[in-house]
């Protein structure tokens, strides 16, 4: 990929550009020796990037020096970049090589001058350029390193971001882990002792089935293993002749089979999901999804397996325990039959599509973006192209060693190790099993998925994957990607976010890494950045800032299986038709995929900007439940009201005359005041404008009802859905004294409207 980069791009990036963001600079290790132009200290890393990779090594040296190009056979190999990390492995490469010299002088600076080095790329420097220069002046830092560092706290400072007090945060990250409100004493474990205050409570938020739930949809929309989750379709898939995959079909009752079959089939669809539970909830290295020498199965998918677990309750459809299938040397996700069936193979990809996922899921790298394909069908001329011509190899020779390793895993499914005969003939046209420089050692062919699950959790990439998918899980937002076009107007403000967002990602990596791989770690460091916590920004913003602040902030649509649970955790009751039924929001044959959700098959990408119909839909979903939740509220104690509990239904605004009556308007709006707390997470005074229009919407809904009731216009009681005469969740009567079903003063409904107007507002419906 060619780019332009000016050189007063690459200066405003480093001396404008992060200076505007971070005023000093200083969170970010700008200051204090080395220099671009004005005084400010700049690490070798930034150097690097600015003042050699992008005038020259990005755009003169790249394109021969790679492992496919015309110098691959160099030890100087440079990754190009659209490589995760690609530029700390250069400077790497260039700190290693800067160490060779020739009669005195460093052969990195006479080679592209062909100062008495021969260069088989002719001269690409000249000594007097700029570009020579700043390569000479890196060499020299590589032997007086100066003192910049390139760490960066996590919960970055951003001058004119409001960001969310430890209350706030909380709220916010409870919903996230749990779809549910902090308790009261979470609460006060956090408010006023500092934003780390939050990591004990969120430890014990992440042991609660909840989390593991939401963690399941999160790995989900990566894995899209849920694809097989309907009828039985995941026990279809296993080989019935060589496990008793339908072992419930010999249950006589129907009901009963029925209720087997759903069991097994979700624990068989969910294998891999349940492995990073497994792994999450026992706090073991998250690199034990890859390395695991066993398989996770429940009860029912066990029996379908045909092998014996051990299980605290064989009767808990939900529980989940390791085990073994006989014979088989188990990866972690990469042999489990729900993976390999949801990434399969045929006789002429040869497991390169498995191959690219592993290096999307696993090493945060779309190997699709390395290189583009050619359009001209004239430009492969060569024999076998995917082994000689370099169109092609640049993707084919990370993918094919990698595909190559799933040779025990054709076009079946089932592990099926090649005989020795096999082995030299099924890739006799393809790179040999390995994985970056390294081949798989002979005679580790039968376990070759383990020895590249080795070799996948040992690249730094492996802990850079695992924050993007949590950072996408948490945030709803891909990490920013690098902007490559200096020409575009908004390149210097998109790479300065970029820079600082890569960062941050990093450093988190790096604490994974440290921190024996507790996938914990992510979720809590993650929700402690500026990029979870961003509430508002101070003042007006223009164009450049607001490019300059891409990526903070979470205001996301929430999707269908969070809004469904915020729903229930707020109002106290689930949005169903009925009791016995699905939940409309994630019912797939109602609102899931209409509301932005996937279903892992054909729908794999979830709609986070809202639409016409999501429009309507939230809007249904606060007439109906505002119906749904108000008078039930109001037949609860007062201690136990979500919603109401400092008024009653005969709590009208004004007298007979038409006087306002204080002590009730007081409670009116204190309750006000509860709901913007309890329903969007808003704390306003009692004389708030926030407030009055919620309390003028009140006054205005109930004059308008009390004078249709009064004049016969409008019913007393109220519409049937909106009544309550039974408990909710057992369908017994309540006692006359709780029932609410008449409504003669309209206060119930003025209520329900107060209700709609914060349930559609867009800090309920966003996260």
């Amino acid at each position: 990929m060619t780019r332009s980069h000016p050189k007063r791009a690459r200066r405003l990036v480093t001396s404008t550009a992060l200076v505007a963001l971070f005023g000093t600079g200083t969170s970010l290790g700008l200051s204090g020796c080395g220099t671009v132009d004005d005084g400010q200290c700049v690490s070798n890393s930034e150097f690097f990037r600015e003042e050699v990779w992008i005038p020259t090594l990005g755009v003169k040296c790249v394109g021969c020096h790679t492992s496919s190009g015309a110098a691959k056979h160099t030890k100087f190999l440079l990754q190009p970049d659209q490589v995760p990390g690609y530029l700390d492995a250069n400077l790497k490469t260039l700190q290693d090589l800067s160490r060779y010299e020739v009669d005195g002088q460093k052969l990195l600076l006479i080679k592209p001058t062909q100062r008495g080095v021969t260069h088989g790329g002719g001269e690409q420097l000249t000594v007097d350029s700029a570009e020579y220069k700043a390569l000479a002046e890196l060499l020299d830092r590589f032997e007086n390193p100066p003192d910049c560092t390139d760490s960066i706290n996590v919960g970055i400072a951003v001058a004119g971001i409001e960001q969310l007090d430890e209350v706030g945060t909380l709220r916010k990250a409870t919903l996230a882990l749990a779809g549910r409100l902090p308790t009261t004493e979470e609460v006060e474990q956090v408010r006023g002792f500092g934003i780390d205050a939050i990591d004990p409570v969120l430890d014990e938020i992440m042991k609660e089935d909840a989390f593991f739930e939401r963690l399941t949809e999160i790995f989900n929309d990566t894995l899209l293993t849920d694809r097989y989750i309907n009828n039985t379709d995941a026990v279809g898939l296993l080989n019935a002749e060589v496990f008793p995959s339908y072992w419930f079909n010999g249950e006589p009752d129907d009901a009963k089979r029925n209720q087997l079959a759903y069991y097994t089939n979700v624990g068989l669809a969910r294998e891999a999901l349940n492995l990073i539970t497994y792994v999450v909830k026992n706090d073991k290295p998250y690199t034990e999804i890859l390395t695991a020498d066993y398989q996770v199965f429940t009860p029912y998918s066990a029996k379908s397996y045909g092998v014996d677990v051990k299980f605290q309750d064989p009767t808990d459809p939900w529980e989940i325990a390791p085990g073994k299938l006989k014979g088989v040397p188990h990866a972690g996700i990469l042999t489990t039959s729900m993976f390999l069936n949801r990434f399969p193979t045929t006789a002429t990809n040869r497991n390169r599509a498995r191959a690219r996922v592993v290096y999307k899921f696993f090493l945060d790298t779309d190997i699709l973006k390395l290189g583009a394909r050619p359009l001209d069908p004239t430009a492969i001329k060569t024999v076998n192209p995917t082994l000689n011509n370099p169109n092609c190899t640049v993707c084919h020779e990370l993918v094919d060693p990698v595909a190559a390793t799933f040779q025990n895993y054709q076009v079946r499914n089932d592990y099926s190790p090649l005989e020795t005969t096999e082995l030299v003939t099924w890739f006799p046209d393809m790179r040999l099993p390995g994985f970056g420089d390294k081949q798989l050692p002979e005679g580790q062919e039968k376990q070759s998925e383990q020895w590249l699950a080795q070799q996948v959790v040992a690249d730094d990439r492996f802990a850079q994957s695992a924050v993007r998918i949590v950072w996408k899980g948490l945030t709803g937002q891909d990490l920013l990607t690098e902007p490559f076009d200096a020409s575009q107007p908004d390149y210097v403000a998109a790479l300065a976010a970029y820079q600082v967002q890569d960062r941050v990602a990093k450093s988190i990596a790096a604490k994974l890494r440290s921190n024996n791989y507790n996938l914990k770690l992510v979720f809590k460091e993650i929700i402690k950045t500026d990029y979870f916590r961003a509430k508002n920004v101070k003042g007006e913003l223009d164009d450049e800032r607001k490019q300059e602040l891409a990526g903070l902030g979470t205001a996301q649509y929430m999707t269908p299986e969070q809004l469904d649970r915020k729903i229930e955790a707020v109002t106290g009751y689930p949005w169903r038709p009925a009791r016995d039924q699905p939940d409309l929001l994630i019912n797939g044959n109602e609102y899931r995929i209409f509301y932005g959700g996937i279903d892992s098959n054909s729908i794999t990408q979830r709609i986070t900007d809202p639409n016409g119909i999501m429009a309507n839909i939230s809007a249904r979903l606060a007439n109906e439940m505002s119906c749904i939740a108000t008078a039930r509220d109001f037949s609860q104690d007062p201690s136990d009201r979500l919603l109401f509990p400092y008024v009653e239904p005969s709590f009208v605004p004004e007298d007979e005359n038409q006087f306002s009556v204080p002590a009730v308007t007081d409670a009116i709006r204190a309750n006000i005041q509860h709901l913007y707390d309890h329903v969007l997470g808003e704390s306003y005074d009692l004389d708030d404008p926030e407030i009055t229009a919620a309390y003028n919407l009140f006054v205005t809904i109930w004059k308008d009802g009390k004078n249709g009731v009064v004049a016969g216009t409008y019913p007393g009681e109220l519409p049937g859905p909106c009544r309550s005469n039974q408990d909710y969740w057992t369908g017994a009567d309540l006692p006359e004294e709780r029932r609410v079903s008449n409504d003669p003063d309209y206060t119930v409904r003025a209520w329900m409207g107060v209700l709609t107007y914060m349930l559609s507002d867009y800090k309920f419906l966003h996260e």
